[in-house]
């Protein structure tokens, strides 16, 4: 896919990534809401993040830019909202053909002033195109991990509760109960199952072609196995996305090495089986 060229004024999941990666790897305080819009302070922090690593500070985020940040073309999610402009790709940009001299090239156009930013309306409501508010909860969560020895966390056990499987101690696989319980937290109702599968075997929600941010994955496991990264016995695993390249896919979820954290998976050793939406 194309990989769009963001500023102030844009809006979408490209915007809600941008801000879930800065948040991550500039680490600003207060961090960035991750509404989906491209306002004043996402400007701020990109202009911030392009300073510390040597790239043109001009607060658009380009292919260099996304890069830095360590996301590719094949990583984004397309994006709902019109972008306010795309990246020429270098395979069309003006290159000499042929032998001999090439011809010189004409001069360029004059280049139109800049639009003043635009102010972007709210949001949508949470599970449209754009929205992924349950994101925020779960990254809220980031740290929650299993207690040690005989005791339980407490929160773990909360997680559980979501789901008809009531609350359990923290030794029990747990990650389709963090989904469900993150859900349950901006009113969106999961499938109240402990199992990481059921998201795809109740057609829970819509399903995706492609993942974009904030979208629910199935995994399983292609060598089924006492799996240690998701304490799954089954080989299944469910979780929030966050972005992929060619070999793996990055994750946020429970129960990912006992915790709730961000993983990366490998599409070598794992499929995914299910892409879903709330509908």
């Amino acid at each position: 896919m194309r990989l769009n060229e963001i500023d102030r004024g844009a809006r979408g999941q490209q915007v809600q990534l941008l801000q879930h990666l800065l948040n991550d790897k500039q680490k600003p305080r207060p961090p960035l809401d991750l509404d989906g819009v491209f306002g004043p302070a996402t400007e701020r922090v990109v202009r911030n993040y392009q300073s510390r690593n040597q790239l043109e500070v001009d607060g658009i985020v380009g292919q260099r830019t996304w890069s830095s940040l360590g996301v590719t073309g094949a990583s984004l999610a397309p994006s709902p909202s019109t972008p306010t402009r795309a990246v020429t790709p270098p395979s069309v940009r003006q290159l000499p053909i042929g032998g001999g001299s090439a011809a010189r090239p004409p001069a360029p156009a004059p280049t139109a002033a800049r639009p003043a930013p635009r102010r972007s309306p709210q949001l949508e409501a949470p599970g449209t195109a754009i929205g992924a508010p349950w994101m925020r909860v779960a990254l809220a969560e980031m740290g929650v991990q299993e207690a040690r020895g005989a005791a339980n966390n407490k929160r773990i056990m909360e997680y559980h509760a979501a789901t008809t499987l009531g609350s359990q101690a923290d030794s029990v696989p747990w990650c389709a109960s963090f989904v469900n319980w993150v859900l349950a937290q901006v009113n969106i109702r999961g499938t109240r199952s402990a199992a990481a599968a059921s998201f795809t075997d109740m057609n829970w929600g819509r399903a995706l072609e492609t993942p974009r941010y904030g979208a629910i994955i199935h995994l399983r496991q292609k060598r089924r196995s006492n799996d240690r990264s998701t304490g799954s016995s089954s080989g299944n695993h469910v979780a929030f996305f966050v972005s992929q390249t060619a070999t793996h896919i990055k994750l946020l979820g429970g129960n990912q090495s006992d915790s709730v954290k961000e993983s990366n998976f490998s599409l070598a050793s794992y499929d995914v089986k299910g892409i879903r939406w709330p509908s």
